[in-house]
């Protein structure tokens, strides 16, 4: 893989005291029964999601977009629409949930052109670790495969916004 500086793997409960998540960057997700908080990111096998930000709010933003939805808080990430449709019961796979993140220290101004070019490495280093998990396990991680891994459609939102 190129020269790209994960950290290494935080337990998800822990994620918002990752250094530099509110910089825009790549995320892998696992899931595992395995203790991994403190490894060395590597591409393992239970990385379930690989995604990536640009926006404004950096990593910290999308990690909690992510979060909102395998809570069925809200639908904010397709990605984790589709985590639900395996993991419905949040209690049940939160102590099973890791997270590393790949943050590209850079502003999110579109009139800098710095910003720009990083903002476009990070689109290229999403479609390397997509690329380098192929390579290691002959798949894409199972919920950025839409085909294989739909989102569910019985979720519905009742009237206190929670879905069910």
């Amino acid at each position: 893989m190129e020269n790209y500086r994960n950290t290494n793997w935080v337990k998800w409960e822990n994620r918002s005291k990752i250094e530099n998540i509110k910089y825009p960057g790549i995320y892998s997700i696992a899931v595992t029964d395995e203790k991994i908080e403190g490894r060395q990111f590597e591409i393992i096998n239970e990385i379930e999601y690989i995604g990536m930000t640009n926006s404004n709010g950096g990593l910290r933003s999308r990690l909690s977009q992510f979060d909102s939805t395998i809570k069925r808080i809200r639908l904010n990430h397709g990605g984790a629409h589709r985590f639900i449709g395996k993991y419905w019961n949040y209690e049940e796979v939160k102590d099973k949930l890791y997270v590393s993140i790949c943050p590209f220290e850079c502003g999110n101004n579109k009139s800098n052109t710095d910003d720009l070019i990083a903002m476009g490495e990070v689109a290229k280093a999403e479609y390397i670790f997509w690329i380098d998990y192929i390579k290691k396990h002959g798949r894409y991680p199972i919920f950025n495969d839409k085909n294989s891994s739909p989102k569910p459609n019985f979720i519905s939102v009742s009237k206190e916004g929670i879905l069910k």
